[in-house]
Protein backbone atom coordinates (compact mmCIF):
# COMPACT_ATOMS: atom_id res chain seq x y z
CA UNK A 1 0.00 0.00 0.00
CA UNK A 2 1.19 3.54 -0.74
CA UNK A 3 1.81 6.03 1.48
CA UNK A 4 0.68 10.10 1.28
CA UNK A 5 3.63 12.44 1.40
CA UNK A 6 4.70 13.49 4.61
CA UNK A 7 2.80 15.75 6.38
CA UNK A 8 5.23 18.03 6.74
CA UNK A 9 8.71 16.71 5.92
CA UNK A 10 9.26 16.98 9.64
CA UNK A 11 9.97 13.65 9.51
CA UNK A 12 13.06 13.77 7.20
CA UNK A 13 13.93 16.85 8.81
CA UNK A 14 13.75 15.43 12.19
CA UNK A 15 15.76 12.58 11.09
CA UNK A 16 18.46 14.99 10.26
CA UNK A 17 18.31 16.53 13.07
CA UNK A 18 18.17 13.76 14.92
CA UNK A 19 21.66 12.34 12.53
CA UNK A 20 23.31 15.65 13.25
CA UNK A 21 23.28 15.25 16.82
CA UNK A 22 24.94 11.29 16.92
CA UNK A 23 28.40 10.81 17.83
CA UNK A 24 31.08 9.51 15.24
CA UNK A 25 33.30 6.18 15.64
CA UNK A 26 36.73 6.34 16.12
CA UNK A 27 39.34 3.89 16.02
CA UNK A 28 40.91 4.85 20.06
CA UNK A 29 40.65 2.53 22.77
CA UNK A 30 37.72 1.93 25.01
CA UNK A 31 38.52 4.56 27.75
CA UNK A 32 40.43 6.98 26.02
CA UNK A 33 40.18 10.54 26.12
CA UNK A 34 38.20 11.92 23.52
CA UNK A 35 39.88 14.45 20.72
CA UNK A 36 39.20 18.26 21.62
CA UNK A 37 35.66 19.26 20.52
CA UNK A 38 34.80 15.53 19.42
CA UNK A 39 31.49 14.66 21.22
CA UNK A 40 31.54 11.89 23.93
CA UNK A 41 29.33 10.25 26.23
CA UNK A 42 25.71 9.11 25.16
CA UNK A 43 24.19 10.73 21.95
CA UNK A 44 21.68 14.05 22.62
CA UNK A 45 17.96 13.18 23.96
CA UNK A 46 15.66 13.80 21.11
CA UNK A 47 14.26 17.43 22.20
CA UNK A 48 10.76 16.57 20.87
CA UNK A 49 9.85 13.06 22.57
CA UNK A 50 7.93 14.37 25.53
CA UNK A 51 6.23 17.31 24.00
CA UNK A 52 2.23 17.70 24.65
CA UNK A 53 0.63 16.37 21.41
CA UNK A 54 -2.85 18.66 21.53
CA UNK A 55 -6.30 18.58 20.45
CA UNK A 56 -6.85 16.78 17.36
CA UNK A 57 -8.07 19.36 13.93
CA UNK A 58 -8.90 18.47 11.13
CA UNK A 59 -6.18 19.02 8.26
CA UNK A 60 -8.83 20.97 6.34
CA UNK A 61 -9.60 23.43 9.24
CA UNK A 62 -5.50 24.39 10.19
CA UNK A 63 -5.21 27.71 10.06
CA UNK A 64 -2.04 30.19 10.35
CA UNK A 65 -0.43 30.90 13.71
CA UNK A 66 -1.43 27.05 14.71
CA UNK A 67 1.04 25.59 16.59
CA UNK A 68 1.62 21.71 16.22
CA UNK A 69 3.98 18.52 17.37
CA UNK A 70 3.01 16.43 15.02
CA UNK A 71 5.51 14.00 13.63
CA UNK A 72 4.80 11.55 10.93
CA UNK A 73 2.61 11.01 7.58
CA UNK A 74 -1.34 12.24 7.79
CA UNK A 75 -3.92 11.72 5.05
CA UNK A 76 -6.08 14.61 4.38
CA UNK A 77 -9.11 12.54 6.46
CA UNK A 78 -6.87 12.73 9.45
CA UNK A 79 -6.37 15.38 12.24
CA UNK A 80 -2.96 17.35 13.56
CA UNK A 81 -2.71 17.47 17.34
CA UNK A 82 -2.78 21.23 17.60
CA UNK A 83 -1.07 22.99 20.87
CA UNK A 84 -0.97 26.68 21.94
CA UNK A 85 1.69 28.42 20.93
CA UNK A 86 2.60 30.00 24.07
CA UNK A 87 3.66 25.82 24.93
CA UNK A 88 6.37 24.14 22.90
CA UNK A 89 6.32 23.61 19.78
CA UNK A 90 8.10 21.96 16.50
CA UNK A 91 6.35 23.87 13.65
CA UNK A 92 3.83 26.70 13.01
CA UNK A 93 1.60 27.17 10.34
CA UNK A 94 2.65 30.28 8.50
CA UNK A 95 -0.11 30.25 5.65
CA UNK A 96 -3.17 27.97 3.79
CA UNK A 97 -3.11 27.39 0.18
CA UNK A 98 -4.38 26.07 -2.99
CA UNK A 99 -2.83 25.27 -5.40
CA UNK A 100 -4.12 26.26 -8.47
CA UNK A 101 -4.21 23.25 -10.60
CA UNK A 102 -7.51 22.78 -11.97
CA UNK A 103 -10.11 19.92 -10.76
CA UNK A 104 -9.47 17.89 -13.56
CA UNK A 105 -5.62 17.97 -13.80
CA UNK A 106 -4.01 14.81 -13.57
CA UNK A 107 -1.80 13.37 -10.46
CA UNK A 108 1.22 15.09 -10.75
CA UNK A 109 2.62 12.45 -8.04
CA UNK A 110 3.71 12.47 -4.22
CA UNK A 111 6.99 14.91 -6.06
CA UNK A 112 5.00 16.92 -8.31
CA UNK A 113 2.38 17.92 -5.37
CA UNK A 114 5.82 18.99 -3.06
CA UNK A 115 7.07 20.67 -6.00
CA UNK A 116 4.20 22.62 -6.23
CA UNK A 117 4.01 23.51 -2.68
CA UNK A 118 7.16 24.75 -2.57
CA UNK A 119 6.20 26.97 -5.67
CA UNK A 120 3.46 28.28 -3.67
CA UNK A 121 5.04 28.36 0.13
CA UNK A 122 8.38 29.76 -0.80
CA UNK A 123 7.35 33.68 -1.62
CA UNK A 124 5.42 33.06 2.08
CA UNK A 125 8.35 31.48 4.01
CA UNK A 126 11.58 33.02 2.46
CA UNK A 127 11.50 36.25 4.11
CA UNK A 128 10.67 34.55 7.38
CA UNK A 129 13.36 32.12 7.08
CA UNK A 130 16.09 34.29 5.40
CA UNK A 131 19.84 33.68 6.70
CA UNK A 132 17.92 31.42 9.90
CA UNK A 133 18.12 28.06 7.59
CA UNK A 134 18.46 25.40 10.41
CA UNK A 135 17.32 27.65 13.15
CA UNK A 136 13.84 27.73 10.79
CA UNK A 137 12.83 25.34 8.49
CA UNK A 138 10.41 25.85 4.98
CA UNK A 139 7.68 23.17 5.83
CA UNK A 140 4.72 21.68 3.54
CA UNK A 141 2.29 20.85 4.47
CA UNK A 142 0.54 18.77 1.43
CA UNK A 143 -1.02 15.37 2.19
CA UNK A 144 -2.74 14.77 -1.20
CA UNK A 145 -2.33 11.08 -2.30
CA UNK A 146 -3.89 10.31 -5.78
CA UNK A 147 -7.44 9.25 -4.38
CA UNK A 148 -7.29 12.76 -2.79
CA UNK A 149 -6.35 14.69 -6.17
CA UNK A 150 -8.72 13.20 -7.98
CA UNK A 151 -11.30 14.22 -5.24
CA UNK A 152 -10.37 18.21 -5.93
CA UNK A 153 -8.31 18.22 -2.67
CA UNK A 154 -6.04 21.84 -3.50
CA UNK A 155 -5.18 22.73 0.22
CA UNK A 156 -2.18 22.71 1.46
CA UNK A 157 -0.41 25.01 4.65
CA UNK A 158 3.21 26.41 4.16
CA UNK A 159 4.85 26.02 7.98
CA UNK A 160 8.03 26.76 9.81
CA UNK A 161 9.96 24.21 11.75
CA UNK A 162 12.31 24.47 14.49
CA UNK A 163 15.61 23.32 15.35
CA UNK A 164 14.86 22.98 18.99
CA UNK A 165 11.40 23.34 20.93
CA UNK A 166 10.47 26.82 21.05
CA UNK A 167 7.22 28.83 22.46
CA UNK A 168 5.32 31.82 20.95
CA UNK A 169 4.59 32.58 17.38
CA UNK A 170 6.70 33.76 14.96
CA UNK A 171 4.31 36.68 14.27
CA UNK A 172 4.54 37.56 17.86
CA UNK A 173 8.08 37.49 17.63
CA UNK A 174 8.15 40.25 14.98
CA UNK A 175 9.77 36.90 12.52
CA UNK A 176 12.92 36.98 14.74
CA UNK A 177 12.28 33.40 15.93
Amino acid sequence: MRRSPTLLLATAVLGVLTLAGCATTSDKPAGSTPDAGQHSGPPPADPFKDLPQGTPVAFKDLKAGMCSNHRGDVQSDQTVGTVDCGTPHFFEVVSQVTLPDDAAARFPGDRGVMDRMRTACEPKLAPMIGSRRGELISLYLAPMNKKSWEAGNRLGHCGIAYAAPRSGTLAESGGQG
